[in-house]
Order: C-alpha cells, then sequence, then structure tokens
C-alpha cells in the first residue's frame, strides 16, 4: 500500500482521518500594537494618503496614473503660477504614485529641456 497524498486526501473526505490544523494549538500570537500617530516637526499629526481612484487606470499597474498626475501638476503650476491648492494635491497626487527616482529624473530632464511630455 502506498502513501501518496491522494490515499490521505480520500481518508479525510471519508471522515476515517481529521484533516491536519493550519497550525499547532496555541502558536498564533495577537495582533502587533498599532503603530503611534507620525507627526511633524511642529507637532501635527501629519496623514499618509495616496492619490483616489482614478477610472482612466483601472488595473494595478499605476505607472501611467503617476505619470500622468506628473503632468497635470506642471499644467496647473503653468497655468496658476503654483500657489493654488488645486496644484498642491495634484503634487501629492504624484509624490504618493512616483518613485522618488522618477520624479528626481523627470525633474532634471525638465531642467535641461528633454522632458518627453507636454508640459
Amino acid at each position: 500500500m502506498t502513501r501518496c497524498g491522494g490515499e490521505v486526501l480520500n481518508r479525510v473526505a471519508t471522515g476515517e482521518q481529521a484533516p491536519r490544523p493550519a497550525h499547532e494549538p496555541g502558536t498564533i500570537t495577537d495582533a502587533p500594537p498599532l503603530s503611534p500617530e507620525l507627526t511633524d516637526e511642529s507637532g501635527r499629526v501629519v496623514e499618509l494618503k495616496t492619490a483616489p481612484a482614478d477610472r482612466r487606470f483601472p488595473f494595478g499597474n499605476q505607472t501611467r496614473h503617476c505619470y500622468a498626475r506628473y503632468l497635470e501638476y506642471h499644467w496647473c503650476v503653468k497655468a496658476t503660477g503654483g500657489e493654488s491648492a488645486e496644484c498642491e494635491k495634484f503634487a501629492r497626487y504624484y509624490r504618493s504614485l512616483c518613485p522618488t527616482d522618477w520624479i528626481m529624473e523627470w525633474n532634471r530632464q525638465r531642467e535641461l529641456g528633454i522632458f518627453p511630455g507636454p508640459i
């Protein structure tokens, strides 16, 4: 008689053998405590947020969403001079979506006049 997985599974299915528990009893610990609130230098609580969902970017890969928010921010700055709550909103969005390395590279490209996007 062979001891393959199918035989053991059949015993479990027919009630001859109980299934193994997912863990040993008593080995699951409580969840770790919640992290303390983040505060800035002035003591104000910092709220961590990301950009809201955008129907133009329905998939998990948010690369285009990141790029679009970066462009929207710079269009807003160009149109309003940069002192706008709307522009600040776009800045928060692209900073939460885009890797810092990309932002630094895009800023460098804009300074050199070789950025590949329509700003």
